[in-house]
Formats: C-alpha cells, sequence, structure tokens
C-alpha cells in the first residue's frame, strides 16, 4: 500500500472506532458509515494490533469500551475533527508564540470563535478575583469534588462526570457564567445532556470542548481566553462575550472523573491574532469581576 492511500485507509478505521465507541452497537454503525459487519470488525482488529490493546468488551451481547478503547476513541475524534476542519478551513489550531494551545473557528455565519490557553501563572496578572480563588479551592480540595473548598465554589461550577460517550453534565451552579448567561430553562435543559450537546450548538462545542480531553494530561488544571458570539436565548440573536475559563480535574466520592469548570466572563483577554478593533466588544455590564 502507497503512503498516499494510508492516510484515507486509517480515517476509515478510525470513524470505525468512534462510531462504534458511541453507539455500542453493530448494527448502528454498518448503518451509519455504510459499510459491512466485516468491514467494522476488520478495522478494529487493525487499530488493536496497532495499539496494542482491546477496545471492547461483549458482555450479554453488547459492545462495552475498555479503558483503553476509550482513550483511543477520545484521540481518534480529536484527529479526525482536526482532520475535517482542516479540510473544511473551520478550524485552525496552532500553537502560540508562548508555546499554549491556540485555535480559531469561523463558523458559516462569517463569526469567529477565538481561544487561547495560558500559563497558570497569569492568574495573578490579569485574572478576575472569582478565578484566583477557585484556582487556590482546587489546590486546597486535593482534587476532591465534596471537599469544603470545593463546596463554597459550587454555585459558580459547571459539574462533567466522565462516561463513555464524553463529559456528562451533572451539575450547574446558579451564579455560574452559564446560568446567568442562557435563560433558566434553557440552561437547566444542559443538565443530564452531554457537552457535545450543549444549547450554544454542537460545532462551538466541539471547538470548546477541545480541552476537556486534554485536561488530565496537563496537570489537571487549564487556564483560557475565550471569545465567542453565542445567544443568551432560544432563538436569540448571537451576542459577543469574552471569558477566562479554569477546567480543574476532579474526582466523585466513588472515584470517578469529575471536570470543574469555572468561567468568569471579563474583556480582559488576551489572544494571539485576535485584533481587538476587528471583533465587537462585550457589554461591560455583563462581566463578572468579583470575589468569592
Amino acid at each position: 500500500m502507497s503512503a498516499l492511500q494510508r492516510p484515507p485507509v486509517l480515517f476509515e478505521m478510525m470513524r470505525s472506532l468512534t462510531t462504534l465507541g458511541r453507539t455500542l452497537n453493530l448494527s448502528r454503525t454498518v448503518a451509519t458509515l455504510g459499510i459491512t459487519r466485516q468491514t467494522v470488525r476488520r478495522h478494529i482488529d487493525a487499530l488493536e494490533k496497532i495499539k496494542g490493546s482491546k477496545f471492547f468488551e461483549i458482555t450479554n451481547r453488547q459492545y462495552v469500551l475498555t479503558e483503553p478503547g476509550r482513550q483511543a476513541m477520545e484521540e481518534a475524534e480529536r484527529v479526525l475533527g482536526h482532520a475535517e476542519a482542516w479540510l473544511s478551513d473551520h478550524h485552525f489550531r496552532g500553537t502560540a508564540a508562548s508555546g499554549m494551545n491556540l485555535s480559531r473557528y469561523h463558523d458559516e455565519q462569517g463569526r469567529d470563535f477565538y481561544a487561547q490557553q495560558h500559563p497558570l501563572g497569569r492568574l495573578w496578572i490579569d485574572s478576575p478575583p472569582i478565578l484566583q480563588q477557585g484556582f487556590l479551592a482546587w489546590a486546597n480540595a486535593k482534587f476532591q469534588i465534596e471537599s469544603p473548598e470545593i463546596e463554597r465554589l459550587k454555585p459558580y461550577l459547571l459539574l462533567y462526570r466522565a462516561h463513555d460517550e464524553g463529559w456528562l453534565c451533572v451539575a450547574i451552579g446558579e451564579k455560574s457564567s452559564y446560568a446567568t448567561w442562557f435563560d433558566q430553562v434553557w440552561a437547566k435543559s444542559a443538565i443530564g445532556r452531554f457537552s457535545k450537546e450543549d444549547p450554544a450548538g454542537s460545532e462551538f462545542n466541539e471547538f470548546i470542548s477541545g480541552a476537556h480531553a486534554e485536561i488530565f494530561n496537563e496537570g489537571g488544571v487549564r487556564l483560557d481566553h475565550v471569545y465567542a458570539q453565542i445567544p443568551r436565548e432560544r432563538g436569540g440573536p448571537p451576542l459577543p462575550v469574552s471569558f477566562q475559563r479554569l477546567l480543574m480535574c476532579c474526582v466523585f466520592p466513588d472515584g470517578h472523573t469529575a471536570l470543574a469548570v469555572l468561567v468568569a466572563r471579563t474583556r480582559r483577554i488576551d489572544i494571539e491574532g485576535m485584533d481587538p478593533e476587528a471583533v465587537e466588544p462585550m457589554a461591560e455590564d455583563l462581566a463578572m469581576e468579583f470575589d468569592i
């Protein structure tokens, strides 16, 4: 097989993995991809041999992802997402001069979304006080989501639980940026859904949640600056919003992985390649420049 043939075949194999990983049903996977059962099985077998791990177990005639399978699926989804974004010219993902991740998304309506990771030391330079206190609480909690330190943060947090199909929203703090941006009915409807099903839209959430799967390889905590255009109510017009975001790895009492997301809306964002004069700023009265 020539080098030019390998990437398409590899992408087909990864699509078999990600589709079966999401559906956990061979018939649905075959129908979705338009290929045969034998082809799906051959793709999975080949990838398992390459990676040296079993991705699925069959229990009571039901496919179940193994831990290596879940990790491989997340990695394959990122690779496919980057490839499709590059081909569509909608996403740009790269590295800023600081060495941190830098992303840009341009949607079909011509709106631009920007995100850049920053060193944690930046918290003490120009982050809202709520983020500074959030980081200290997370450090003192030693990853435990039920610790008293995290407890006082919960009104401002989004909490996700790691699941085979993605990040499942389990709680939305009533004072969080999420709850105070969307109307209450729309915001509460996100509980029990995966992050990719967020009201802000699947494409934007694919863009904004790209760091979720990476957080555990980067020390368990991450700081991002983000600019976006998101509606505040169902069917409403998109409005400019800028914010700083802390992603914090935590653990539930039963040992399952949790992701705590603390967002503070602010006009103090610094994103390489974004011209402040070319984007509409967020309204000043929407900023969350307060301590807790």
